[in-house]
């Protein structure tokens, strides 16, 4: 039988978007039939550390949750050892391994399990490292750090049976600063984590229980993230304090300090701040709105795919997203009629439309119509795990 082992940071029961995507993996191709053996820092307590075909190995993690800097480089660091440890030690060299990028330098793993151990790996790259931490101002471009992670990044990516990247915009970014690398970037985009069926607002508990059925609900589900242009959201909601309309924000992140003190400066009512809900949650949460935002600062839109999108479409509503002109979200948006786009830092446009779409009812309605066929034709999680088979066919034997 097929052997595979996933290398992830994150994973259940953590409720981080790579945890679940990666749980997902996981356990879909070990439906397949593939014998897959993760290794991640997620520690549980109350989830059997087994299931058909799978087997969860935990590290030691002193941090399990942060959004500080500090704290995420030190969980890091001991995700690493305990990694390197795995593979030099416990991992079968004849197992290919699916390396994902959290924290950014893990491929350090990779490399060393092809040229100690005689192993392949491929690289689930899902920012592209280090031009994330220079948007999110944590480095310079210009700056010893920066050349380093790009060196790492490199040779991560050369010695990579594969190296998979989210969007097109990434695979294009990527090739074009490493020319020599083009024919090993290959772009397998993410899903909904949570099957969603068709579901009114008005019938969710969800909205019920939150006081939402009768307002024009608006809603940000996801990583509060430094990547994502939250000013301009919250200043949107200031601009339109005293319109029928609600901001619903479930999540955490960087910018949530941000935002609950732009609340309480403002002592704005018509913004909801909700923590992160279970996964079981999640088709009720999604749903809970008439529409639902993606936002990206300028530039993002070529290092990163925001995951929140997939279970957007998934959920019937319409897009409103915050991205570049022409950027690959403004693109599809247009391309298949399931959303708006609106530039980045422009908060007054942003209010507009929103304006608009609250007198656009059957718009609306045919807007996240369009968004569930698109998701059902083109972005299933059982269409990410036909192409992940395909790439592991060649190699688990």
């Amino acid at each position: 039988m097929s052997e595979v082992t996933i290398l992830s940071q994150f994973f259940e029961p953590s409720l981080a978007s790579t945890s679940q995507l990666m749980t997902d993996l996981a356990k879909g191709i070990a439906q397949r039939g593939y014998i897959v053996q993760v290794f991640t820092a997620i520690q549980a307590k109350k989830i059997p550390e087994s299931f058909t075909n799978l087997v969860v190995k935990r590290s030691f993690a002193p941090i399990q949750n942060s959004n500080n800097i500090f704290g995420k480089i030190i969980s890091s660091l001991f995700f690493l050892i305990g990694a390197l440890f795995f593979v030099l030690f416990q991992q079968s060299k004849v197992a290919p391994l699916l390396i994902a990028s959290n924290p950014p330098y893990v491929g350090i793993i990779g490399i060393i399990f092809k040229f100690i151990r005689g192993g392949e790996y491929y690289f689930i790259l899902q920012d592209i490292f280090p031009e994330s931490a220079v948007l999110s101002g944590i480095i310079k471009s210009d700056s010893l750090a920066f050349w380093l992670f790009s060196q790492i990044t490199y040779l991560t990516c050369k010695s990579a049976k594969k190296t998979i990247v989210l969007s097109t915009s990434m695979q294009s970014f990527l090739s074009q600063k490493y020319p020599d690398l083009k024919t090993k970037i290959i772009v397998i985009e993410n899903w909904a984590i949570a099957d969603i069926p068709d579901l009114e607002k008005q019938e969710n508990d969800f909205a019920k229980q939150h006081n939402l059925t009768n307002i024009f609900t608006v809603l940000y589900s996801g990583n509060i993230g430094r990547l994502h242009d939250i000013e301009a959201i919250a200043t949107t909601a200031k601009l339109l304090a005293d319109e029928p309309i609600r901001f619903v924000f479930i999540g955490d992140g960087a910018k949530t300090k941000y935002l609950e003190e732009t609340i309480q400066a403002n002592q704005l009512t018509n913004i909801l701040l909700l923590p992160l809900q279970p996964r079981e949650k999640l088709s009720l949460t999604l749903t809970a709105c008439d529409l639902s935002l993606v936002s990206l600062i300028e530039g993002a839109e070529q290092i990163v795919a925001p995951c929140k999108l997939y279970g957007i479409l998934a959920a019937g509503r319409p897009i409103v997203a915050i991205s570049a002109k022409d950027s690959y979200i403004d693109v599809m948006l247009s391309k298949y009629n399931c959303g708006v786009n609106c530039p980045p830092h422009q908060p007054e446009k942003l209010a507009n439309l929103l304006k608009q779409l609250i007198n656009q009812p059957q718009t609306v309605r045919l807007l996240g119509e369009n968004a569930k066929k698109l998701y059902r034709q083109h972005y299933t999680c059982d269409r990410a795990l036909d192409e992940y088979e395909k790439l592991l066919s060649s190699d688990c034997s």
